[in-house]
């Protein structure tokens, strides 16, 4: 594959499938004209990209598909703001190495083939090309620096720039506090300036931290000055029962909350608020509380996000100060790594996966006591879609929850991006944004799967391969088309793509699952692949439990990394 430079994100891309049929040709290449002529190109570059498309499309249904009917080839364009791209798919294996680094025309003049490959290169700046399990992909891109080139957008695309730029200032805040949090020694400081990044962000009527009856002594006399810090002692009827709650609770106004909890119907007072109860460490230290008027506008997305993360980080600043009052030195460094291991869990529980009669999902995961790095999440969008995401964060304790956490957050603002690919690419500029010069990465997993169950898209960064296992029985892998994210922002990630008929099963899983089998390195992974080979119809809970056992009899009881897998069964 040619090794070029990557292009500033599309604004939008048109995917069509259809049969490898030539007489579909005419009608795509119109449509695909039309979409790349409304900008100021010439006449000349117009009649350039006719052939360019083709020759690509004749090509993908001609060789790739054989001319059957019965197979499909994937066309699709897109535009950036200075660059055309242009890519076909077909279920074949391309031509050759050698004709696509040199492509030539053919010495005799009148053969009907041999052409496609030169007018392609040299109608274009750019081609690069996979081959994988689905067939061959080309992609082709002509740069036009200096012209105006159409930049089309749809109601779906716009909304998920205005959600992106709406969280834009919970996720730099977000960075701000997590780096305060590494460097700050003074809890009271930390915790009052995170709570006047938030108020800087959203102006509300009122936000306290008030302490738990299991508010350690320590952590009570450090704060107990802070004009935002209430003890529960200290409190009237009202906050007090807030600060009971032990779940997070959002209302609009008191009706609302009565709903949730029957014993606020005396206290009338209570307006528009949330509560986040702050937790680390095993230790209750008490509540976020926020108080506003009933009925003002605020942007929960936003606020509540910042809100439930400014409580986790609260309760890890909490902790490690607590940890730091009743542990000596050698104490203290043991207790920070099972410390690191409970933020992965406040930070990213293991939340119960979507149900539906199209699919199961089932997620399972063991920590071991020195990294907190892996995390797996199953979510529907608003379409109700199924997204699946695996991640392992590089790293170990703190930093590598938090990168999680950021990651999270990510995945969240991008659940309604169509395309695995597409969610990749969001959630990369995000880290790289928030990152900087930090080198840190993680590698990531995503599939999408239809509503109804038929479709799947599925894409990879830099994760260990996806186990796709066929109804029947046989097995291919899903293997990553770039590297981590969080490293270089302007990266292109594919997907593939496949047709369900019920039966199948997809595998996720961590290097924590495979690179503990330490009797060969070489076959480490294939002595892996095996055993999931061996197991693929197994129920998901007796997967997971000849995995551990195998682990276990073979290495030990301790991990020594984390060990996380997913399955995804898509029902008949």
């Amino acid at each position: 594959m040619i090794s070029t430079e990557t292009l500033p994100p599309l604004n939008e891309v048109f995917r069509y499938t259809i049969p490898a049929v030539q007489t579909l040709i005419e009608p795509l290449r119109r449509n695909f004209i039309e979409t790349i002529s409304s900008g100021e190109l010439t006449a000349e570059d117009l009649c350039s990209w006719e052939l360019v498309f083709q020759e690509l499309v004749v090509n993908a249904i001609k060789h790739g598909a054989k001319d059957d009917a019965s197979k499909t080839i994937s066309v699709e364009w897109g535009l950036t703001q200075d660059a055309i791209v242009l890519a076909v798919q077909d279920p074949g294996q391309g031509p050759p190495d050698e004709a696509l680094h040199t492509p030539s025309i053919p010495e005799n003049p009148l053969s009907e083939s041999g052409r496609g490959l030169f007018i392609i290169t040299h109608g274009t700046d750019e081609h690069r090309w996979w081959r994988g399990p689905l067939g061959f992909r080309i992609e082709v891109v002509k740069h036009y620096p200096s012209q105006g080139l159409p930049l089309p957008s749809t109601p779906e695309l716009d909304n998920v720039l205005d959600e992106l730029s709406s969280c834009y200032e919970s996720l730099a805040v977000f960075h701000r506090l997590t780096g305060n949090l590494i460097e700050s020694a003074n809890l009271k400081d930390f915790i009052g300036s995170s709570l006047g990044e938030f108020l800087a962000l959203h102006p509300l009527d009122r936000i306290l931290f008030q302490s738990a009856a299991t508010t350690p002594e320590i952590i009570r006399n450090i704060l107990g000055s802070a004009p935002w810090f209430l003890d529960q002692n200290d409190a009237d009827a009202t906050l007090k029962s807030l600060g009971t709650l032990t779940r997070e609770t959002v209302w609009e106004n008191f009706d609302d909350l009565a709903r949730q909890y029957s014993h606020f119907r005396p206290h009338r007072s209570v307006g528009a608020g949330c509560v986040f109860p702050i937790v680390a460490g095993g230790i209750h230290f008490g509540a976020l509380i926020v108080l506003r008027k009933p009925f003002v506008f605020e942007a929960k997305s936003r606020s509540l996000g910042t809100l439930r993360t400014l409580a986790d980080l609260c309760g890890i600043a909490c902790a490690n100060t607590h940890l730091s009052s009743i542990r000596d030195e050698s104490q203290k460094n043991l207790r920070e790594l099972e410390i690191a291991v409970e933020i992965q869990k406040a930070l990213l529980p293991i939340l119960p996966p979507p149900t539906s009669h199209r699919w199961q999902v089932s997620i399972y995961q063991e920590s071991s006591l020195t990294i907190a790095g892996d995390y797996a999440i199953a979510r529907t969008d608003s379409a109700g879609n199924l997204v699946v995401a695996m991640i392992d964060v590089m790293g170990k304790g703190v930093s590598a929850a938090l990168l999680a956490s950021i990651f999270r957050t990510a995945f969240d603002m991008s659940l309604n991006i169509p395309s695995s690919g597409g969610m990749l690419e969001t959630i990369n500029r995000t880290l790289c944004h928030q990152l900087g010069n930090l080198t840190m990465f993680v590698t990531c997993a995503v599939a999408r799967v239809s509503a109804d169950g038929k479709f799947l898209d599925h894409a990879s960064a830099g994760h260990c391969p996806t186990f796709f296992y066929h109804a029947d029985g046989s097995r291919t892998f899903f293997e990553p088309s770039g590297p981590p994210i969080g490293i270089l922002s302007d990266i292109c990630y594919t997907s593939d793509c496949a047709d369900l008929h019920g039966g199948e099963r997809l595998v996720f899983v961590t290097d924590g699952c495979y690179e503990w089998d330490r009797y060969n390195e070489d076959f480490g992974w294939q002595r892996f692949v095996d055993h999931m080979d061996q197991d693929r119809a197994a129920p998901p809970q007796q997967l997971w439990a000849n995995l551990r056992d195998r682990i276990r009899n073979s290495y030990g009881t301790d991990l020594e990394d984390d060990c996380t897998l997913i399955t995804l069964d898509i029902l008949p």
